[in-house]
């Protein structure tokens, strides 16, 4: 047969008693950022992965112009 009876940590279930929210990540501060190891030229993952963005929500559009203006100078010409 199966055991029904309920199971030590559901005991506390019926209280009312709510459990404590869950902590956050700790803050990181620039100052702490900058004391990283390695040459000052490198960039952080968090510039980089900025940059990819710029990057790519910049492509697109680019790309379409280019394609709009190379398809206009092979009609006219």
């Amino acid at each position: 047969m199966i055991d029904l009876s309920p199971q030590p940590q559901d005991k506390g279930s019926g209280s009312g008693a709510a459990h404590p929210a869950p902590g956050s990540d700790p803050v990181r501060h620039e100052r702490e950022e900058r004391k990283r190891v390695g040459p000052r030229w490198l960039p952080t993952h968090d510039v980089a992965e900025g940059a990819v963005r710029r990057l790519s929500r910049w492509a697109g559009p680019v790309a379409l112009l280019a394609t709009l203006c190379l398809l206009g100078w092979w009609i006219i010409h």
